[in-house]
């Protein structure tokens, strides 16, 4: 009998590029289930609301309820039998949501994995109300297995329940968009890039700034900015930014694009500046995929950056545009950049590439088929 699989997640759009790297992380769990040749079930999250109105709530309620609804009626007629319900969970004030949905799964006597996806666990859980640390430690105890894209949960974890069977499962770059052999990059300028949500929390005036300082002191700079921003004050901000910049003729400000398109975004590109405050920020597929092709990270100390980059020098303490510009300039000046760009590249060869991240995830599975099976 085919090992089945019921994966709830939130895929966003399938008729649209996914927003975020939650939906990008989880179509590729997908991808990866079905290479294995896994029976999958997918159970759909509601897609999100980017406005926060009172129409808007009320729809998310409405919206919650009905999955409730259809995530309990697929697995009351499903079958128990050599399967597993893998829930991927963003905590935080989803919680209480994904409580009921592990208590269903549970009830229903299913073995469930609960998947911490994004950053933040244990900020939320340590600022959290005496409400919201009982639902999260119930979540952790009652699911069987907790996979997590950052070993930063694991002593939160154990905290709540030392025995718990606790799987490492990063984001990672996919087969199709690696670069089998380290991009050469050009000698005769410098390029920045920053792709990904354009948003407050991603803090893309300091790339702005950033690049207005290096390009004080070099001549040869050039920035290159991707993606969409669904915030319009926030858009005008950073076009105004751009606009009054006096390099601003070395500003390139594309919309967001699909991965063959990026692709050719990345080749040339010697940085990936990467100032985000975002709380929930995880394991970022932006950043991973700018590594793969030879990217040299310059990040804030966010969810798991420090881990994924894996060099100290390259993240900043401090959210300043001269602290960002600082380091470049220390890359450049020291003649660097080759050297810094193939380790980059490296360290996702030999951590975060799919064959890596896949055979740790189907290890996963086996382990808890196997315990499945002998219990």
């Amino acid at each position: 009998m085919t090992s089945r699989i019921y994966f709830f997640a939130n895929f966003g759009n399938w008729k649209r590029q996914p927003y975020g790297g939650g939906e990008i992380g989880n179509r590729r769990t997908l991808q990866m289930m079905l290479r294995a040749g896994y029976d999958v079930h997918l159970i759909e999250k509601y897609n999100r609301v980017f406005k926060h109105t009172w129409t808007d709530t009320i729809i998310i309620i409405c919206l919650m309820m009905w999955t409730i609804i259809k995530f309990f009626c697929v697995l009351l007629f499903g079958r128990r039998k050599n399967s597993l319900v893998h829930i991927v969970g963003f905590y935080g004030s989803t919680i209480y949501f994904e409580r009921i949905l592990v208590g269903i799964s549970h009830m229903l006597g299913y073995r469930t994995i609960y998947e911490m996806r994004g950053g933040g666990a244990t900020f939320h859980y340590n600022e959290g109300s005496y409400l919201y640390k009982r639902f999260f430690a119930a979540v952790i105890r009652q699911a069987d297995y907790i996979f997590s894209q950052g070993q930063e949960n694991k002593p939160l974890i154990e905290s709540i329940a030392p025995k718990k069977h606790f799987f490492y499962y990063p984001n990672c770059v996919m087969h199709d968009f690696c670069p089998d052999i380290y991009p050469n990059k050009p000698i005769n300028r410098i390029n920045l890039l920053y792709f990904g949500r354009i948003s407050k929390q991603k803090n893309v005036e300091i790339v702005v700034e950033t690049f207005n300082l290096l390009s004080e002191k070099y001549n040869n700079i050039y920035l290159d900015i991707v993606g969409n921003c669904t915030e319009p004050a926030y858009a005008e901000e950073i076009n105004r930014r751009i606009e009054d910049s006096a390099y601003s003729d070395k500003i390139t400000v594309y919309p967001a694009c699909n991965h063959n398109m990026l692709k050719e975004h990345l080749a040339d590109k010697h940085f990936y500046v990467f100032p985000t405050t975002e709380p929930r920020e995880g394991h970022s597929n932006a950043l991973t995929e700018a590594m793969s092709w030879g990217l040299i990270p310059i990040a804030t100390d966010m969810g798991f950056n420090r881990t994924i980059v894996g060099n100290n020098t390259l993240i900043i303490e401090q959210l300043l545009p001269e602290s960002f510009a600082t380091a470049i300039s220390l890359i450049i000046d020291s003649g660097k950049i080759p050297e810094l760009s193939k380790q980059a590249y490296q360290r996702i060869q030999s951590e975060y590439t799919e064959d890596i991240v896949y055979n740790r995830l189907i290890e996963a599975y086996t382990i808890i088929f196997n315990l499945y099976s002998e219990s």
